[in-house]
């Protein structure tokens, strides 16, 4: 039968050396377990001392003080015979803030991702449509919504865009280019879509500050990506389009996205601060 050899009332043991592991963003995490009675763990006291949110060097004198930044982010209790417990304690945070004054501090090393996606959009913002006169632009916009149909209509011998009440038809010269026709055709044929490519850029980053107002006042700008993203041809440009942030303990984990705009870049009146 088990016994509580070696353990006495409100006595907490930590088991094995502290080791504590930091990433490349710049955050730390630590994980120890302490061993100790089950009621010393279920007393006010012991209970509070391992809560999320206490720092480290509170819920264990043990730990090397440069570590006084971590806190505990979360815990979990194993019960064990002869009324014993085991208690696993996971510590995060960091030595200090990865933003100075809008820009990254000194020492962060940040993480990058490039991704790319197909956005659908509809067929007349495609740039060979913003080409067409704006006679075709029209006609091809009312068969693109429906208002339209393009077919024979009554008393004629050829096919035409026209009005279904009234039969009334357009000039065939409004949808003459070789452009205009195509794209009639594709919308005759049921396509009133494409596909563009979307470029985005982002940033993760862990201190123990999370963002500011002016970094999310931000959001919606024109903006210069920090790493070493893909250099736009053209009129292209990047807007800072997304932001999120994960706190773990006093850890703070920051993601900062920038999308690349299309080709004649993002409008600078409406984006640029």
């Amino acid at each position: 039968m088990a016994t509580q050899i070696g353990l006495t009332t409100g006595e907490v043991i930590p088991l094995g050396e502290f080791t504590a592991t930091q990433d490349q963003q710049g955050g730390w995490t630590a994980t120890r377990e302490y061993y100790m009675l089950a009621s010393t763990f279920s007393s006010t006291t012991v209970s509070n001392q391992f809560k999320p949110g206490t720092f480290a060097i509170v819920a264990d004198s043990t730990i090397p003080a440069i570590f006084n930044f971590l806190v505990v982010e979360s815990r979990s209790v194993k019960y064990g015979e002869a009324g014993t417990c085991m208690v696993t304690v996971n510590y995060a945070g960091a030595a200090g803030a990865q933003y100075g004054e809008g820009n990254l501090s000194e020492g962060i090393e940040p993480t990058y991702r490039l991704e790319g996606r197909l956005q659908e959009l509809e067929l007349s913002r495609h740039p060979k449509w913003q080409a067409l006169s704006e006679d075709e632009q029209y006609s091809l916009g009312n068969l693109l919504s429906d208002r339209v149909v393009y077919g024979i209509p009554e008393g004629e011998t050829e096919k035409k865009i026209f009005w279904p009440q009234g039969n009334l038809f357009f000039d065939d010269e409004q949808v003459s280019s070789t452009d205009g026709v195509k794209f009639r055709d594709l919308i005759v044929a049921g396509v009133k879509t494409y596909f563009v490519p979307t470029i985005t850029w982002t940033e993760t980053t862990q201190g123990n500050e999370g963002m500011t107002s002016a970094q999310l006042n931000a959001l919606g700008n024109i903006s210069t990506p920090r790493g070493d993203p893909p250099d736009p041809s053209g009129s292209r440009n990047w807007m800072l389009t997304g932001a999120s942030q994960e706190q773990r303990g006093e850890l703070y984990q920051t993601t900062i996205e920038w999308s690349l705009s299309e080709r004649e870049g993002w409008d600078e009146f409406l984006y640029d601060d």
